[in-house]
């Protein structure tokens, strides 16, 4: 067996898996393959099963600055997607890194509601200095009139990270 069909396994058997160890231990597998795993990585965010997906998704966070190439995709979920897959998609593209700052700041700038939020709390953790003011007010935004359970406490997060830096840089 190759390591493309050892990778395709792997993640279909985590989508199948209901116990966190044998999920950990799947993505684990997937996450050695490095590089290698990234075509059947970039091919399972295009397939139908969203489950398939957003595993796809998180196993790239994995892979941090290697999963490079798959950041316009990533994005591209980000604006089509339900929320967990916008979630997935932000915590990918934060672990990826600096790479995906520039099409973050697009993607923030040229849409609006949860993939715009989105966008804006992986460009806190990525680089604070880089959100504008109608970034932040996105994020004030989401934290007064949540949309969802989650988003209060991710917006919370990403203001904190702005003022960190703020105070950081009034120093």
């Amino acid at each position: 067996m190759d390591k493309n069909e050892e990778v395709s396994i792997s993640l279909r058997k985590i989508a199948n898996f209901s116990e966190m160890n044998q999920v950990a231990t799947a993505m684990r597998d997937v996450r050695r393959s490095g590089k290698e795993a990234l075509p059947i990585l970039i091919d399972a965010l295009h397939g139908e099963d969203p489950m398939l997906r957003d595993i796809a998704c998180a196993v790239l966070g994995e892979l941090g600055p290697d999963a490079g190439e798959a950041i316009p995709r990533l994005l591209e979920l980000m604006k089509t997607g339900s929320e967990e897959t916008r979630m997935a998609t932000a915590l990918s593209l934060m672990r990826i890194g600096p790479d995906s700052l520039s099409l973050l700041e697009e993607t923030a700038k040229e849409t609006a509601g949860l993939t715009k939020f989105w966008a804006c709390w992986a460009i806190s953790w990525l680089d604070p200095s880089r959100l504008n003011q109608d970034m932040i007010a996105c994020l004030k935004a989401e934290q007064e009139q949540p949309t969802n359970a989650v988003t209060p406490f991710a917006a919370e997060e990403a203001i904190s990270k702005v003022i960190a830096w703020q105070l950081k840089e009034a120093d």
